[in-house]
């Protein structure tokens, strides 16, 4: 008669064998009845010459990144020499009108485009 605790060792050594033959074997080795049901197939391997379809050939990672690098500097300087301009105009707008407690809908429409201008340019300077 066999003692609870050697019939869950026996248990174990089963199911060691079973996933050292898995990992030998490749996991595409299990049997279709084997596979729980639901569970997708995995990808296939990946194949490194596919890697960088969109990275143009012939260039230097290295010198992508650069060019990057600069074309996001180059647009947040031209995104910081926006914004004073629209900064400058709203204050310009601000002193020419009459002391009221309403600000005009223009003035409003300026405020949010400076907004929206100054959270692009917070994500650039972040690398986005």
């Amino acid at each position: 008669m066999k003692s609870a605790s050697s019939e869950r060792l026996t248990g174990r050594r089963e199911i060691l064998a079973r996933w050292s033959c898995l990992a030998l074997a490749g996991f595409n080795a299990i049997p279709a009845q084997d596979r729980r049901p639901g569970f997708p197939s995995p990808p296939p391997p990946a194949d490194p010459s596919a890697q960088d379809k969109d990275a143009p050939q012939g260039i230097d990672p290295q010198t992508a990144k650069r060019a990057a690098a600069a074309r996001n500097e180059k647009e947040f300087r031209e995104g910081v020499e926006k914004l004073y301009q629209l900064a400058t105009e709203l204050r310009d707008e601000l002193a020419q009108a009459p002391k009221m407690n309403v600000l005009s809908v223009h003035m409003y429409k300026k405020t949010e485009e400076i907004e929206k201008l100054a959270k692009q340019l917070k994500g650039k300077a972040k690398g986005g």
